[in-house]
C-alpha cells in the first residue's frame, strides 16, 4: 500500500501507521531505516551535540582559572608544576569545583620551528583574550616581552603589596628589574617589569629551579587581586 504523493499530511501519517501495523517487527525496522535514516542520523547527531554542550556548560563545566601562569623559560617537572598550582590554589581558590590555578609550560624549540610557531600563536591568542596573568621568563624573553607590550609595569602591583605586606615588599624590591617597556602605542619608557625569583622561598620549598628566571605580570590580566596575592606568596 503506497502512500499517495499529494495526500494531506494527516492522511500520510494515517496511511504510514496502517502500513507499519501490517509488517513484522523486522520489516518495520527495515522500512523505518530505509525511509527515515537521514532524519534519524540528523536527529542523533544533534542530540549528541546538545548533550555534549549541556555537559560542558551545565552539568560539568570546566572550572575558571583563578590564576593562569605561563611558564616560558627554565625547566620544571610536571609534579613540580602541579604542586605549584596546588599551593597557590590553597589560598586563591575558595571553591575548587568552580575555580583552579593553572600553570602551563610553553616550549619554544630552536630545532623545531613548527613547535615554536604553534606555541607563539597559542601565546598571542591567550594574551589577546586576557587568559594569562603571570609569566615566568628568562632575561632575553623578559626584554622581548617588555618591548613588545606583553608586560604590565609593576608600579601599581608593588604599591599594593607594600600596603598589604611591607616585609614581603622589601624582599621583592631587592629583586625588581627595570627594562624598556611599551606603555602605549609608540611610547616606550624604562619601567619595573620583572622580579628575580631565584631567592623565592616558595620555589626553594618546592625544589624548583629558578635561577636566572623572572616573574612578570601580563599586560592583559584582569585578576589584580589574585596576582597580588600570588606574588606575595612567592616571597613570604
Amino acid at each position: 500500500m503506497e502512500t499517495p504523493v499529494n495526500a494531506p499530511f494527516k492522511e500520510k501519517v494515517r496511511l504510514e501507521f496502517a502500513k507499519l501495523r501490517e509488517m513484522t517487527f523486522k520489516n518495520k525496522m527495515e522500512h523505518i531505516w530505509e525511509y527515515y535514516k537521514f532524519h534519524i542520523i540528523c536527529f542523533l547527531t544533534i542530540l549528541f551535540v546538545v548533550i555534549g554542550l549541556l555537559n560542558v556548560w551545565v552539568f560539568n563545566p570546566k572550572p575558571d582559572a583563578a590564576l593562569f601562569i605561563s611558564w616560558n623559560s627554565g625547566f620544571a617537572t610536571d609534579e613540580q608544576v602541579d604542586r605549584l598550582a596546588e599551593v597557590l590554589g590553597e589560598r586563591l581558590v575558595e571553591d575548587g569545583a568552580r575555580e583552579v590555578v593553572e600553570v602551563a609550560q610553553f616550549y619554544f624549540s630552536n630545532n623545531d620551528p613548527s613547535v615554536s610557531m604553534a606555541s607563539a600563536q597559542r601565546l598571542v591568542a591567550m594574551l589577546s583574550t586576557g587568559m594569562i596573568d603571570l609569566f615566568i621568563l628568562d632575561h632575553d624573553l623578559l626584554e622581548n616581552y617588555s618591548t613588545s607590550g606583553f608586560l604590565m609595569p609593576l608600579d601599581t602591583v608593588l604599591a599594593e603589596i607594600k600596603t598589604r605586606n611591607p616585609e614581603v615588599h622589601s624582599r621583592i624590591e631587592e629583586n625588581v628589574v627595570s627594562m624598556m617597556c611599551e606603555v602605549d602605542v609608540d611610547v616606550v619608557e624604562r619601567r619595573m617589569v620583572g622580579i628575580k625569583i631565584g631567592n623565592s622561598p616558595l620555589f626553594t620549598e618546592l625544589g624548583m629551579f629558578s635561577q636566572g628566571l623572572f616573574l612578570s605580570v601580563s599586560a592583559t590580566s584582569g585578576k589584580f587581586e589574585n596576582v597580588v596575592e600570588a606574588m606575595i606568596m612567592f616571597f613570604e
